[in-house]
């Protein structure tokens, strides 16, 4: 499963990973976390979010609207998670 993830899949994580991670960083209040720290969160939670779906084979690899949908759903969660945890 994992060794199948090709290069197209990887560049689709972080192409969203940074977009979403510069676009939640501003959305969000105070900032973020600068725009380094929001880029690096994007790029981790969309390669969290299409690893975790593609361990669990909800997302078949040669699907890019599903690998997309991935890894913008892993950014923007870990993106708020930290931003809750940040808060506190």
């Amino acid at each position: 499963m994992i060794e199948d993830v090709t290069l197209l899949t990887l560049l689709i994580y972080a192409v969203i990973g940074v977009l979403l991670g510069l676009l939640l960083g501003t959305m969000l209040k105070g900032g973020g976390f600068g725009w380094f720290g929001n880029l690096c969160l994007g790029l981790l939670g969309a390669f969290l979010g299409g690893l975790v779906l593609t361990l669990t084979s909800h997302v078949v690899d040669n699907n890019i609207m599903w690998n997309a949908i991935a890894a913008a759903g892993g950014s923007t969660l870990l993106t708020l998670i930290v931003a809750i945890f940040k808060r506190r």
